[in-house]
C-alpha cells in the first residue's frame, strides 16, 4: 500500500452507529454525508432491537456480520478501543442510557436531534456528559445550510430585533399514503411533534440570538383519529423582543415549508426552505435585496466548499449534513474552536426545557415561565 494513502486512511475518524437501520430515512442521509466527506470510517454498529433486522444491516452498511451487535453494551465492551465516536440515531426516548454506556468508556458522541425526549432524562444526560467532559455534538441539520449561516452576520443590518416568525408546516398526518413510524405516533411527556419540528425552530433561535424565550404560551391540536398532537401555535416572550412559532403535520399541501422571518428596527430578513439558497433583505426605504450564491459580499453563500455543485443545482438537506460532518471532523481532529452551529450541552438541555414549557402551557392554558439553566 502507498504510505501516503495508508496515512490518510489512518487519520479517518472511526465510528460506531447506534440505531439508524436500513429503513430509516435519516440514517441514509447521515450515511451519505459521512461518506461524502471521506473523513469517517464506519467500524461497527447496533442498528435495531429486532435481531434479524439488525443483521440485515450488514449489506446496507457493508459491514462484516461479526461487527454488528445486538446490544450496545456488548458493542462498546468489544469495540471501544477500535472507535473514536459513536453516532446515536435512535428515537430520543431514554437516550441517556446510551450516553452513559459511551461516556463510561470515553467514547465521543454525535447525536441526531433532539438531545432527549423529556426534561428529567435531559437533565440526567446533561449532568453525566458535563461531568465526564465527553465530546458531544447534537446535529440540527438546517444549521448546516449556508444560507442559515449567512443570516447570522446579516442580523446587524436590520437593527434592533422587534419580533420573529418561524414556521415549519408539514402534511404527514393528512396524506392517505403517509406511513409514520409507530414511535412517532405515541406522545409521552413532550409530544413528538415538538421534539421533531419545534426543536429545529428553537435551534434557529439559539443560533441566531444565543438565547431562548423566558415565557411561552401555546395552543395545540390533537388529531382525534390518530390520537397524537399534530398542530401547534406558540407565542414567545424574550427579554427584548417577541416571536411566534407554527409547527404542524396537519397542513395539507405543505411539504416542509420551513420559513424564517425576522423583523428589526431597520429592516427584515426572510428565508424559505423551498428556495433555500436565497435570502431576502428588506430595508425601511422599501428596498428588497436578494442575497444568493452569486452575491459577492457574502461569507458563506459564495463559498464553494459548502456546496456539492455549482449555482442552480441546490442540494440543501444533504449539503447541510455534509457541512456538519466536515465541521465535526475539524472539531474532533483539529481541535478548532467549537463552531456555533453546534449548540452546547446547556443549549440542548434548554431546548428540551422550552419544549416542555410549550406543551405544559397548552395544557394549563396560560403563559408559563421556561426553566432555563443559566
Amino acid at each position: 500500500m502507498d504510505l501516503n494513502l495508508k496515512h490518510k486512511i489512518e487519520k479517518k475518524i472511526k465510528i460506531a452507529i447506534i440505531g439508524g437501520s436500513f429503513d430509516s430515512t435519516i440514517a441514509k442521509t447521515h450515511l451519505r454525508s459521512l461518506l461524502a466527506t471521506n473523513k469517517f470510517e464506519i467500524v461497527c454498529g447496533c442498528f435495531s432491537r429486532n435481531k434479524n433486522k439488525n443483521k440485515a444491516n450488514s449489506l446496507f452498511y457493508y459491514l462484516p456480520k461479526d461487527k454488528i451487535y445486538n446490544d450496545v453494551g456488548k458493542l462498546i465492551n468489544f469495540e471501544h478501543k477500535n472507535i473514536n465516536l459513536a453516532l446515536v440515531l435512535t428515537p430520543p426516548l431514554q437516550r441517556y442510557k446510551i450516553y452513559s454506556i459511551l461516556a463510561n468508556k470515553n467514547i465521543g458522541i454525535i447525536a441526531e436531534k433532539p438531545f432527549e425526549s423529556n426534561s428529567e432524562d435531559a437533565n440526567i444526560a446533561y449532568n453525566l456528559l458535563k461531568k465526564k467532559e465527553i465530546f458531544f455534538v447534537c446535529t440540527y441539520n438546517y444549521l448546516g445550510y449556508p444560507a442559515i449561516m449567512e443570516i447570522k452576520p446579516l442580523l446587524k443590518k436590520i437593527g434592533k430585533i422587534n419580533n420573529l416568525i418561524l414556521e415549519m408546516p408539514q402534511q404527514a398526518s393528512t396524506l392517505n399514503n403517509s406511513i409514520m413510524k409507530k414511535w412517532r405516533t405515541k406522545d409521552l411527556s413532550i409530544p413528538n411533534l415538538h421534539l421533531d419540528l419545534a426543536s429545529h425552530l428553537l435551534s434557529f433561535i439559539v443560533y441566531f440570538f444565543g438565547q431562548l424565550p423566558i415565557l411561552v404560551n401555546s395552543f395545540e391540536v390533537r388529531n382525534k383519529k390518530k390520537n397524537y398532537i399534530d398542530n401547534a401555535y406558540t407565542w414567545l416572550k424574550f427579554k427584548n423582543f417577541i416571536g411566534c412559532l407554527w409547527f404542524s403535520k396537519n397542513a395539507t399541501g405543505k411539504r416542509n415549508d420551513l420559513t424564517i422571518q425576522i423583523f428589526g428596527s431597520k429592516g427584515s430578513i426572510h428565508w424559505e426552505h423551498k428556495n433555500s439558497e436565497e435570502i431576502y433583505l428588506f430595508d425601511n426605504n422599501g428596498n428588497k435585496k436578494v442575497i444568493n450564491r452569486l452575491t459577492s459580499d457574502t461569507m458563506y453563500l459564495k463559498n464553494k466548499k459548502f456546496f456539492t455543485y455549482s449555482p442552480g443545482h441546490p442540494s440543501g438537506f444533504l449539503d447541510g449534513f455534509i457541512n456538519i460532518y466536515e465541521k465535526i471532523y475539524l472539531l474532533y481532529k483539529k481541535k478548532i474552536m467549537r463552531p456555533s452551529i453546534f449548540l452546547n450541552l446547556k443549549d440542548n438541555l434548554n431546548i428540551i426545557s422550552t419544549l416542555n414549557a410549550i406543551h405544559n402551557s397548552s395544557i394549563k392554558k396560560k403563559w408559563l415561565k421556561v426553566n432555563l439553566k443559566k
